[in-house]
C-alpha cells in the first residue's frame, strides 16, 4: 500500500462545486416563480376573471334589452327590414351571452378544483424546494470540507478530521 494517496484534481471538486451551487441559485428563483404564478393564477381566477366575466355579462345583457327595445319599435311601426335586421341582431347577441355564460361555470369550475389540481403539483414543487434546501446544502457543505481536507492532504499535512486515526488493533482487523 502506498504512503500517499494520489490526489490530482481537488480543483475539479472545486469546480463541481462550484457548479453545484450556481445549479441550486437557478433552480431555487426558478421555483420561486412557479409559486409565484400559482399564486397569481389563483387570484386571476378567483377575483379578475370573475369581476371582467361579470361585467361582460351586465353590458351584454344591456345591449340585448336595447336590441330588444328597438325590435319591439320596428315591430310597431311594421318595418318589416328593421325586425329582420333587429332579429338577428338579438339572436347573435344571445348566442354571445350563452357562450359567456359557459365561460362564466367554466371559469368558476376552475376556482373550485383549483386546490384539487393545481395545488397538488404546486406541493410537488414545495417538496422540492425542500430538498434542495435541506440535501443539497448538506451536500455543498460536504464537498466543501472534503476539498479542504484534500488539500491540507495534499499538501503534506494531516487533515484535522473529526475522527482519531485507526489503532493499530483497528488496523489488524481490517487487513
Amino acid at each position: 500500500m502506498a504512503d500517499k494517496a494520489n490526489v490530482a484534481s481537488i480543483e475539479a471538486l472545486d469546480r463541481f462545486r462550484s457548479n453545484l451551487v450556481v445549479y441550486l441559485e437557478r433552480v431555487n428563483s426558478i421555483l420561486d416563480e412557479v409559486s409565484e404564478e400559482v399564486k397569481r393564477t389563483r387570484i386571476w381566477l378567483q377575483t379578475e376573471q370573475k369581476l371582467k366575466l361579470t361585467q361582460d355579462m351586465k353590458r351584454r345583457n344591456r345591449e340585448l334589452e336595447m336590441l330588444e327595445a328597438e325590435m319591439f319599435s320596428a315591430r310597431l311601426s311594421s318595418l318589416k327590414t328593421a325586425k329582420t335586421g333587429a332579429q338577428m341582431q338579438i339572436n347573435k347577441k344571445r348566442r354571445e351571452i350563452r357562450v359567456l355564460e359557459e365561460t362564466m361555470r367554466a371559469v368558476a369550475g376552475w376556482a373550485r378544483n383549483f386546490d384539487s389540481t393545481v395545488e397538488v403539483e404546486a406541493r410537488k414543487v414545495e417538496k422540492l424546494r425542500f430538498l434542495l434546501d435541506s440535501d443539497m446544502k448538506h451536500a455543498v457543505s460536504f464537498l466543501s470540507e472534503s476539498i479542504r481536507l484534500l488539500d491540507e492532504y495534499s499538501s503534506g499535512g494531516m487533515p484535522a478530521s473529526s475522527s482519531p486515526p485507526p489503532t493499530g488493533s483497528e488496523t489488524d482487523d481490517v487487513e
